[in-house]
This record gives C-alpha cells, structure tokens and sequence, in this order.
C-alpha cells in the first residue's frame, strides 16, 4: 500500500507539470506578437466576436537548456529513489545498517541542520564575489524558490501518508527532509556552477551526501529515507529547471505594472504582466 502511494504522487506530480510542456508547442516570439495583433483587430472590426488567442493564457516556453540530454538527468533520482523504496521493506537490510552505524560511526551533533543549507549559501556567495552562474539572480532565486516549495510538499507529503518510525523511536521518518533538501540545494548549485568547473559539483553533493550520513549515523533515519530523500531532491530541482520561464530578468520584469486599487470599502494592488 505504501509503494501504491508513492507511485500515485509522483504519477500526479509528472503528469500535472510534463504533459503542458507538450501539449501546444509554442511558437516564436514574433510569431506570438503577430498573432495577438491579429486577435485584436479582429475583437476591435466586430463587437460580437471574442477573440481567445493562442497567448492569453501565459503559454508554458519549452526553454529547458538541457533537453538534448533527454533521459540522463533522471537516471540519478530514479535510482536514488527505487533503492530506497526497496531498502525500506528489506527490513533485516535497514537494521543491519542501522546497527554498523550505531557502533562504528555513531555522531551526535547539529552540524547537519545547517549544513543542508550550504551549497545554496554558497552559490550566492559565489555571486557576490563576482563568479556568475548560469543564470542571474532573478531567474536563479524564482527556481531556488519553486525548488524549495516543490521539495517540502512532494516530502512532507510523503512523511504523513507513510508515518515511518524513526529508528530514535520518533515518527515520519520516511523520506529524510534534511537529506531531501540537501541534495536539492545541491543540485541546484551543480546546475548553475557546474559548467563552470566540476569541483563546484562535487562540493555540493559532497556536503549533502555528509548530511546523508549524519541523519543515519545520529539515528535520525534508516539508510532508505535517505536515499529517497536524495533522490526527491535532486527531482524536484531539475522539474523545476524543465519548467522555468525564466521570465525574471531586466527584459521582462520592465513588463511588470503594479496599481492601486479599491472596490468599495476593500483596497489593495494590483499585479500587472504585459504578455
């Protein structure tokens, strides 16, 4: 019952977010302004007729800049995440590695509840000392932010519908949210740095994968909550990348209009976007 439910989010989760990539494909942006100058002279020649263009609904852009890679970035989540799944009902395999670690490479300590932050610590780090990534720091932040909120509600989720005893006789152990998050923060830096030089890479998920062990070794976790939680992680990070507009720069942010506004008693603003 509890690989149905994992089965059922992550089905819900891809096919809520994949399929509108694919269903229209958008054309240019020429194209698309042509289009809604059309449109609107055509509402404009006939009061009757209501002109509902391909483009007045935000139109998802497919930009993902590593679509050429096609399968490859899922390769590492999927079996992150499928061990995982395996490990926590091989219970004779979890306990055994729960008790190697309890007696060689026991740790107490609170080093991981900061160092799961590190890697997206430093990528702006890395920006201020001028070392620019990928992306600016619009489009960066708007999916550092989207990760983050994709990541809490896919593991968060997750850790009620399972309601996995810790091995410190806690409860939601499964999957790891400090490992989840880790490795989130990982991978977004590995995407943004990683081209630049593969060392940025290895000290992301270097760090994440400590905060991995530690979750483990202070008895936080069994050995498939993080693992799953890696791979949610690293997931969450590159759907978020597939489907960014990466709309948050100088050119598009000048389209955005903010009005006051009041109806009646109730006052407030309004947010703008010129598509």
């Amino acid at each position: 019952m509890r690989v149905l439910k994992i089965a059922i989010a992550f089905q819900f989760l891809i096919l809520g977010v994949i399929n509108p990539l694919y269903a229209n494909p958008p054309g240019t942006e020429k194209e698309n302004e042509k289009n809604f100058l059309i449109d609107n002279q055509s509402s404009h020649s006939n009061s009757n007729y209501y002109s509902f263009h391909q483009d007045s609904i935000h139109q998802l852009n497919f930009r993902y800049p590593d679509k050429q890679r096609g399968l490859k970035p899922w390769i590492a989540p999927t079996l992150l995440m499928s061990t995982g799944t395996a490990l926590h009902f091989a219970t004779n395999t979890k306990n055994n590695v729960h008790e190697f670690m309890q007696e060689n490479l026991a740790y107490q300590g609170r080093v991981d509840d900061y160092l799961q932050y590190a890697p997206g610590v430093a990528v702006y780090g890395l920006n201020a000392l001028g070392i620019k990534g990928k992306n600016n720091f619009g489009n960066s932040t708007a999916i550092l932010v989207k990760s983050f909120l994709l990541n809490g509600l896919i593991t968060d989720r997750l850790k009620y519908w399972i309601n996995e005893p810790r091995p410190n006789g806690g409860v939601r152990s499964f999957p790891s949210g400090h490992t989840s998050k880790a490795f989130m923060f990982a991978h977004f830096m590995h995407k943004e740095f990683g081209e630049l030089s593969p060392w940025y890479s290895v000290g992301a998920y270097s760090a994440a994968a400590t905060v991995g062990y530690m979750r483990v070794a202070k008895s936080a976790h069994w050995i498939s909550d993080v693992l799953v939680g890696a791979g949610i992680g690293i997931f969450s990070t590159e759907l978020v990348y597939l489907a960014h507009q990466y709309k948050w720069d100088n050119k598009h942010l000048k389209r955005f209009d903010i009005f006051p506004f009041q109806l009646g008693n109730q006052k407030g603003i309004s947010l703008v976007y010129k598509f």
